[in-house]
């Protein structure tokens, strides 16, 4: 018997206690439970969507070079401050000969579109490894067909840049 005087309070508690939660709960309905998970996820933003979303870094852009190529690319390449001058004055000339398309033209159409495939619109928003890539892209449209031929083996497509630089190399038949 004095076991059991001795828990009664303590079994009214936890009675009690279990009775108001559910009561709490009858009252709120599931439209207040999913109210109160709102707040807390709206309170609390390090358990919200901001968590669900990954780490990781922005995707690379699609480089037209095998990886291999970065290195040697790095060693025979300008500095890319001087690189990013001159394909400005190329894809921007001063002055252009109405009604003609040249070959600097075509050139700057080729490296405009490639850097239109990787989502900017002026060189200064390119990495420095994008400037070279361009810079060797450059180089290999106004190659010789065997130094093109050399070049051409950095590229992950080489007989489409080779097809490309002979498209621009063909003379204009009148």
């Amino acid at each position: 018997m004095l076991v059991s005087a001795a828990l009664s309070p303590g079994v009214v508690t936890i009675t009690l206690q279990e009775f108001a939660f559910s009561l709490a709960f009858m009252l709120l309905g599931l439209f207040g439970a999913l109210s109160i998970a709102a707040a807390t996820i709206a309170v609390f933003p390090q358990i919200g969507p901001s968590s669900l979303t990954s780490n990781t870094p922005k995707k690379t852009y699609p480089s037209l070079l095998v990886s291999s190529a970065f290195a040697s690319l790095r060693n025979m390449a300008p500095d890319p401050l001087v690189i990013r001058t001159t394909l400005q004055t190329l894809i921007n000339p001063t002055h252009r000969a109405p009604g003609f398309v040249t070959d600097e033209d075509q050139i700057a159409m080729v490296l405009a579109q490639i850097i239109a495939r990787w989502d900017a619109t002026d060189l200064s928003q390119l990495s420095d490894d994008q400037v070279r890539e361009l810079w060797l892209v450059e180089r290999l449209m106004r190659a010789s067909p065997a130094e093109a031929g050399a070049l051409a083996h950095f590229f992950a497509s080489p007989t489409a840049m080779l097809a490309m630089r002979d498209v621009l190399a063909a003379p204009v038949l009148a």
